[in-house]
């Protein structure tokens, strides 16, 4: 699976299920493009949101 980060929009309509179990919860923000996941490894360029 490629990072959410290079996700086309075609690729999110079929992917709909995988993507809200990646991102419920996120712990993960990518500091180039702001989206999130539970996991570093869907992000192009992770940082913990961790306080």
């Amino acid at each position: 699976m490629k990072t959410l980060c290079k996700m086309k929009k075609d690729d999110i309509s079929t992917c709909f299920k995988k993507l809200t179990d990646i991102t419920c919860k996120p712990k993960y923000m990518c500091t180039k493009c702001a989206r999130v996941a539970k996991d570093e490894k869907y992000l192009c360029r992770a940082a913990s949101l961790a306080k």
